[in-house]
């Protein structure tokens, strides 16, 4: 039997992984990807004399075969790859910078009556779940809200000072609106003891991420990093050699406009330039793009369900600056600021040097085309100015330039009835014979570089083991 063709959608780092995979074993793969670049939200451009980041990244992975694949493309060359062991990490609550995740030094930091409080706050909590656990409508097809599940679990004076403020400044919406699963935990069943243990000897809930893999997040943040010399998107450009190699092909500027399905589950796949035929399809573009490609279209309902499954946007700020030390730390989280949070790259880069620019990135989440998506960059920019130096962080005569990225889809959102919207996509791709949606983007969940490898890994390796057993 010949082997089969596959065009995988998108040359992010699942479609990537996926790719790297199938060229491994023979198989005849094209990437296309809809940018001049491959890595997706994990690769770097060259602005001027500038490598930029899409944001702040790491490598890092408890994952044994993921991460020696990755640091096998720097085989021999540790000086392009930057190696470090401790993360230094901030967070402003109630203006006192402490340290993040929370740990024991961090509780003391928080001041005399907020560790006092929040302790009375989940004791309080801790008891009424106990004795009196409310009603769960199990018919209802909707998570919890943040508020509701933060407020059962923790108390009232740690949701509203905590999970209320660094949720809504993220999210850009009500708590109320919010699955509770946009925070990430261990198990479904948080308990008094287990999230005693876990704020004083362990680390805290990160707002922004959710957990995949066998680690939790806290204990993924205590992991080794890597960072390659030439940007974190070398490691995405490492990957296309390799695939490129074995005879695979990733196609830059081929941005997709349709997909068309035959009666027979072939596929034809139409750029503006080319059309490309393949026997299995993977796609690793956001879901509520892909299923409005899709010719012959889909029932109105899927169409509907999938349409609402939305994507906050990221608006980015590169501050170039002469001043070596801005934060004295890799990452910064804020509330009540133009931004989220605040990287500064000598920490990431481990750069030391004074002669070379520092650049720090502002990220500003909020949604497509909302009044802060529109604004102009220098608007953009006032406000972060603004607040850089009202922190006393940098002075304008201290700023050397500024870019500014916009990026429409980044962050799942998790609104309480998101399930029911996922789980109608999941039917409907598992409907079709050969084909996949795979990914960060492709299967609505957050994760990092890492694990969007393995789930790049994870999707070939169902083609391979289908192709086998044909």
């Amino acid at each position: 039997m010949s082997m089969k063709n596959i065009i995988i959608i998108g040359g992010g780092m699942t479609g990537l992984g996926a790719a790297w995979r199938l060229s491994e074993k023979g198989f005849h793969v094209k990437v296309l990807e809809a940018d001049n670049n491959v890595g997706g939200l994990a690769k770097s451009v060259k602005v001027g004399n500038q490598i930029l980041d899409m944001g702040p990244h790491s490598f890092f992975s408890e994952d044994k075969e993921v991460l020696k694949k990755v640091l096998d493309l720097f085989q021999g060359e540790d000086s392009n790859i930057q190696y470090s062991r401790d993360r230094k990490m901030k967070l402003v609550f109630k203006g006192k910078y402490i340290d993040y995740p929370l740990s024991l030094k961090s509780i003391f930091q928080l001041g005399f009556f907020a560790p006092i409080f929040s302790f009375l706050s989940f004791s309080k909590s801790f008891l009424k779940m106990y004795f009196f656990p409310p009603k769960k409508n199990k018919n209802s097809g909707e998570d919890d809200s943040i508020e509701t599940w933060a407020t059962n679990n923790f108390g009232k004076y740690l949701y509203k000072n905590f999970f209320k403020p660094y949720s809504e400044q993220f999210w850009k919406m009500d708590t109320s609106e919010l699955s509770y699963k946009v925070i990430p935990n261990r198990s479904k069943k948080i308990d008094f003891a287990s999230t005693l243990k876990h704020l004083l000897f362990k680390k805290y809930l990160d707002l922004a991420k959710r957990k995949l893999g066998e680690l939790d997040l806290q204990e993924r943040e205590s992991l080794p990093t890597y960072y390659p010399k030439d940007g974190f998107g070398e490691i995405a450009n490492r990957i296309a050699k390799k695939i490129k190699e074995k005879n695979g092909e990733v196609l830059t500027n081929q941005k997709v406009i349709e997909v068309q399905i035959s009666e027979k589950k072939n596929f034809k796949i139409k750029t503006k330039d080319s059309d490309f035929d393949s026997d299995y399809l993977i796609s690793t573009i956001p879901i509520n793009k892909m299923i409005n490609l899709i010719k012959p279209k889909p029932d109105k309902l899927i169409l509907d369900s999938l349409n609402k499954l939305e994507y906050l946007s990221l608006i980015l700020v590169y501050i170039s600056t002469k001043k070596v030390n801005v934060l004295d730390c890799e990452y910064c989280y804020f509330v009540n600021r133009a931004y989220n949070r605040l990287s500064e790259m000598n920490f990431i880069r481990g750069n030391t040097d004074s002669k070379k620019n520092n650049l720090i990135i502002a990220e500003i989440s909020c949604h497509h085309n909302d009044e802060t998506w529109k604004l102009s960059n220098d608007e953009i920019f006032d406000l972060c100015t603004r607040d850089l130096r009202k922190d006393k962080f940098l002075n304008r005569d201290e700023i050397l330039n500024f870019e500014i990225i916009k990026i429409e889809s980044v962050y799942p959102i998790y609104r309480k009835d998101y399930k029911k919207h996922l789980e109608n996509s999941n039917q409907y791709f598992s409907d079709i014979k050969n084909i996949f949606s795979s990914g960060r983007q492709g299967q609505f969940y957050y994760g990092d570089s890492d694990q969007m490898i393995r789930s790049g890994f994870d999707t070939a390796d169902k083609i391979i083991n289908k192709k086998n057993k044909d």
